[in-house]
């Protein structure tokens, strides 16, 4: 008696979802889109995107959802439009039963500002995209400036790994690699606040503390002249204080060279 009874609840409750979806999936099919919801992660940390600015490139695009059926929406269309901005990382777009279309956006973060020597400035983000600058946010990153060329067009989409193998594509990739070390090491995070390319190629790092300017040379073995500077803070300048000298020079192997102000 009992198994049937389980029989009959299951066979009911069975024959409820089925008309339930039928009711849902037909509902759905004359449902309009009433409203378009944008999401963007991380808005208070990263301010590159507001809601208005994807509304207006659909728009450009001539992408007018409201109104239209729901399930003629094309969202695959509206996710590779809403990718083509520079800023967004990653972007999914659905619908529901409200009406309402949903655009979820991850922007890009960037992690260090370029300065090149024309004064044009834009950033890397730690997949090697080129984020452009924005009226309305500033980021505190490291700062990389100096004899820089830039070799594309900024606000393009652009990739440091994609670029070519000529001197100045090179340096921007040497660039990129160097940032990323100073910004994933916790000591030199905190320490260096900028990166100088002299006239010779040169690199030169520039402390928040202390007076002085840290010649790192060319980058060949950069992370063993690292080394050596940990230690001389560690060991050096620790005793003596942070304001004994203006140059402290990295470029000879095995030495620390310092000049006094």
């Amino acid at each position: 008696m009992k198994i049937i009874r389980k029989t009959i609840i299951w066979i009911i409750t069975l024959v409820y979802l089925v008309l339930v979806s039928g009711f849902v999936s037909n509902r759905f099919e004359h449902l309009l889109c009433n409203n378009i919801s944008v999401n963007i992660s991380d808005s208070l940390q990263t301010g590159f995107l507001i809601p208005d600015d994807i509304l207006d490139l659909l728009n450009q695009k001539g992408i007018s959802c409201l109104g239209m059926a729901l399930d003629e929406i094309n969202l695959e269309e509206i996710e590779q439009i809403v990718r083509s901005n520079q800023a967004v990382k990653d972007c999914k777009v659905y619908t529901g039963i409200d009406g309402i279309m949903h655009i979820d956006i991850d922007q890009r973060e960037p992690f260090v500002r370029i300065i090149d020597r024309k004064g044009q400035g834009y950033y890397f983000d730690r997949q090697g995209n080129v984020l452009a600058l924005s009226d309305r946010f500033t980021p505190h990153v490291l700062i990389v400036n100096g004899n820089i060329r830039t070799p594309f067009k900024v606000g393009s989409p652009v990739n440091v790994f994609e670029l070519g193998n000529d001197k100045w594509q090179k340096r921007l990739r040497d660039i990129y690699d160097l940032s990323l070390f100073i910004t994933n090491n916790e000591l030199w995070e905190a320490h260096i606040e900028q990166v100088y390319i002299n006239r010779e190629g040169e690199y030169e790092l520039v402390p928040r503390v202390g007076p002085h300017i840290i010649l790192l040379g060319e980058l060949e073995g950069y992370r063993e002249k690292f080394e050596k500077l940990e230690i001389f803070y560690r060991e050096g300048l620790s005793r003596i204080g942070w304001n004994q000298f203006v140059k402290i020079n990295l470029k000879y192997k095995d030495q620390v060279v310092c000049t006094k102000i």
